[in-house]
C-alpha cells in the first residue's frame, strides 16, 4: 500500500467530530398530521424513523411528534431544555433503547423516575424478534417482565409480559416499583429498523402498549396492518437482493449498523470503518490499515456509508486501496429528504436494498 494511512485516523477524528450535538430548540412537529377529536393522545418519538413507525401504528388516533431533527446523529444528540420539557407534556415517549440515544440516557432515566411514560420500541422489537434477537446473544426471556412496574397510568402490570428486558444482569428486586432503564447494554446493536421483520415485531408491541390508552382495538388492528406491510416488504427486499450471488454477499460499512440486515438476508459484514455499533467511536490508523488490506484481499467492490459524517473517511480508505472501490450511500440513522424515495421507513429499506444489489451484483 502507498503512504497516506497515517493521516486517515486524524481525518476520521476531524470528520466525525464535526457533527453538531444538538438540534433546534424544540421537538419537530409534523403539521401534516391532523389533530381530530379522536387524537387527544400525543406521542413523542425520539427519531424520525421511530416517528414513522409510530404514525403508521397510531394513524389518526394520536398526534405524533419527533424530537430529533433529521440530520442529527441519534448517538450524539443532546436535548435542549425545551426539548427535555417536552417529554413531560405528552402521553407517551417512544425511544429506541439499547443505547441509541446515548446523549439522552440520563434525561430519560430522570423522566421515567418522575412519571413520564416511556416505551423502548427497539428493545421490545429485538426481544420479540426471534432470529436476530437470539443471534445477538441478548437474553430476553418472555417471563422476565412479569410484575414489572408499568409506566403508563391505568395499564395492567401483566400487559407487558413478553416485552424485552431493560435490565441487563441487574437484580430484579433492585428497582421494585420502578422499571429499570439503566441502558447498560454494552455492545448491543440498536439498529433494529434495518430488519423489517423486527420492525413488525416492534409495531405489534407498540400496539399492545397503546391499546389501554382508550381501550380501542384499533391500535392493535393498525399495528397488525403495518406489521403485514413490513412482512410483505421483507419478501420484496429478498427479491431485490436475489441478483447478488452468495459469494458476493459481503459488506463493509462505515459503522456496525447492518448486523440485523446482514443476518436477515444472508450477508456477512466483513468489517466496518468505525469498529463500533456507535458512530461516536473513532477508528485508529492501525484499524484503517487493516481495512485497506482486507478490501484488497477480498476484492470488495464497495464501501457502504450511512447518511452521516463518516463518508469522508470511507472515501479516504477507498482512495488508499488504489483500485476502483465505490463509496455507496445508504440510509440508516434518519429518513431521507422528501422526494428521495427514502422519506418513509419502507421506502428507505427499499432504496437501501436496491443500492446494495446494484453495487454487489
Amino acid at each position: 500500500m502507498r503512504g497516506g494511512l497515517r493521516g486517515l485516523a486524524l481525518l476520521a477524528a476531524v470528520v466525525l467530530g464535526a457533527a453538531a450535538c444538538g438540534g433546534g430548540d424544540g421537538p419537530v412537529y409534523d403539521e401534516n398530521v391532523p389533530v381530530t377529536a379522536e387524537s387527544e393522545t400525543v406521542i413523542l418519538a425520539t427519531t424520525s424513523i421511530l416517528g414513522d413507525i409510530v404514525r403508521n401504528v397510531a394513524g389518526e388516533r394520536a398526534r405524533v411528534d419527533v424530537l430529533m431533527p433529521a440530520g442529527i446523529d441519534p448517538h450524539e444528540f443532546e436535548p435542549s431544555i425545551e426539548q427535555v420539557n417536552s417529554l413531560y407534556k405528552v402521553n407517551l415517549v417512544v425511544a429506541n433503547g439499547m443505547r441509541l440515544e446515548e446523549g439522552m440516557t440520563e434525561v430519560l432515566d430522570i423522566a421515567v423516575s418522575e412519571g413520564v411514560n416511556l416505551f423502548e420500541l427497539g428493545t421490545a422489537a429485538v426481544g420479540a424478534g426471534g432470529l436476530a434477537g437470539e443471534d445477538h446473544e441478548e437474553d430476553h426471556d418472555e417471563g422476565e417482565h412479569e410484575g414489572e412496574a408499568d409506566h403508563d397510568e391505568g395499564h395492567d402490570e401483566g400487559e407487558h409480559e413478553g416485552e424485552a428486558d431493560h435490565d441487563e444482569g441487574h437484580d430484579e428486586g433492585e428497582h421494585e416499583g420502578e422499571a429499570d432503564h439503566d441502558h447498560e447494554h454494552g455492545g448491543v446493536d440498536p439498529h433494529f429498523w434495518l430488519d423489517p421483520i423486527l420492525v413488525a415485531e416492534g409495531a405489534l408491541a407498540l400496539g399492545e402498549r397503546l391499546t389501554p390508552f382508550d381501550g380501542s382495538e384499533e391500535w392493535r388492528a393498525q399495528a397488525q396492518a403495518y406489521a403485514d406491510q413490513m412482512t410483505a416488504l421483507d419478501a420484496e427486499i429478498r427479491e431485490i437482493l436475489a441478483v447478488v450471488p452468495p459469494s458476493q454477499r459481503k459488506l463493509i460499512t462505515n459503522h456496525d449498523a447492518f448486523g440485523y440486515f446482514a443476518q436477515r438476508y444472508g450477508f456477512e459484514v466483513l468489517a466496518t470503518v468505525i469498529p463500533s455499533t456507535s458512530s461516536l467511536a473513532e477508528p485508529s490508523s492501525a484499524h484503517l490499515a487493516e481495512l485497506v488490506e482486507l478490501i484488497v484481499e477480498q476484492g470488495v467492490p464497495a464501501i457502504f456509508v450511512e447518511n452521516d459524517a463518516a463518508e469522508g473517511v470511507a472515501e479516504a480508505v477507498a482512495a488508499e486501496v488504489g483500485a476502483e472501490v465505490l463509496v455507496v450511500e445508504l440510509y440508516a440513522p434518519w429518513l431521507g429528504e422528501p422526494g428521495s424515495g427514502a422519506d418513509t421507513l419502507a421506502g428507505m429499506l427499499r432504496v437501501n436494498a436496491q443500492r446494495i444489489a446494484e453495487a454487489l451484483a
